[in-house]
């Protein structure tokens, strides 16, 4: 997502609130780690373990086109073709597109000013067991349905604990929808967007008592379509976390013991960025 109404926002609320504070544990797992010299990556072994024995790769990425669904309206990619095999003999397209477009990551940096950039972000942590919140019944009835801390809680007395080091997506079916920008975005008569994503009091519960990764979403937005206070980002990208939109095929591992790859260039002070996301199922 990338709007000036978004940038103002974030803007006001640092003024008025200051810089949250957070946890003391993901102080230590991302605040202080440069100078500390911590390993990032304890629980790294046991996730790369859940993987050994996987059989299935599933791809949670839509592919990349000039038409995909878009935070802003209209702010959507564009190629030309520089070279061709039969013209030039090799193929080359030249593309130009906003960071946050398509499946994508949000990394610190997109909603921290002291935030890690890409080039500098680290790799370990884009290998993380999936843990997969339902919430796609709620969102059929209500299109700013929300993962709440009662959602995770049900997740937990069904399945244990959240796992060291898991990235948290939600499912909310929304990605039947991809292919039709308009019921994606599912604006009304006054522009207002509604979707499904976290709520502020989940994300915040993740941090306290959880020790994840990140977080992810099927829909445009780690905070629902009319969320004008952004308390998710907020929350979970100046913590050191990253988030995931508009991820697809999460129906596929949910329930399943699944190991996450995220794969993304190292573009230079990036904010985030297309990337690949396969499941090892």
């Amino acid at each position: 997502m990338c709007h000036a109404h978004v940038a103002a926002v974030v803007r006001q609320r640092l003024q008025k609130e200051g810089r949250r504070f957070h946890s003391r544990r993901n102080f230590l797992k991302f605040g202080g780690l440069a100078t500390a010299g911590l390993a990032l990556g304890a629980h790294l072994p046991a996730t790369l373990a859940r993987a050994q024995d996987a059989r299935e790769v599933i791809d949670l990425t839509h592919v990349f086109t000039t038409n995909p669904p878009t935070y802003v309206l209209g702010a959507v990619p564009s190629k030309e073709v520089l070279v061709t095999v039969e013209n030039d003999g090799f193929y080359m397209q030249q593309w130009t597109f906003g960071e946050h477009t398509g499946t994508h990551l949000d990394i610190p940096a997109h909603f921290a000013a002291d935030g890690e950039t890409v080039e500098n972000y680290p790799a370990d942590v884009f290998i993380a067991p999936a843990v997969v919140i339902d919430i796609a019944a709620r969102a059929e009835e209500d299109p700013d349905a929300m993962v709440t801390v009662d959602d995770l809680l049900a997740w937990e007395s069904a399945n244990g604990e959240i796992p060291e080091g898991a990235l948290v997506c939600m499912y909310s079916g929304w990605e039947s929808r991809w292919e039709d920008v308009e019921a994606f975005r599912n604006a009304d008569e006054d522009g207002v967007m509604h979707f499904p994503g976290f709520s502020g009091e989940a994300a915040q519960w993740l941090l306290d008592e959880r020790n994840i990764n990140g977080i992810g979403v099927d829909t445009l937005s780690l905070d629902i379509g009319p969320s004008t206070t952004f308390d998710v980002h907020l929350t979970v990208l100046p913590a050191g976390k990253y988030g995931i939109e508009n991820l697809k095929n999460l129906a596929d591992i949910k329930g399943r013991n699944a190991t996450l790859f995220v794969g993304i260039p190292r573009y230079e002070a990036g904010s985030g960025g297309p990337c690949r996301v396969l499941a090892l199922v």
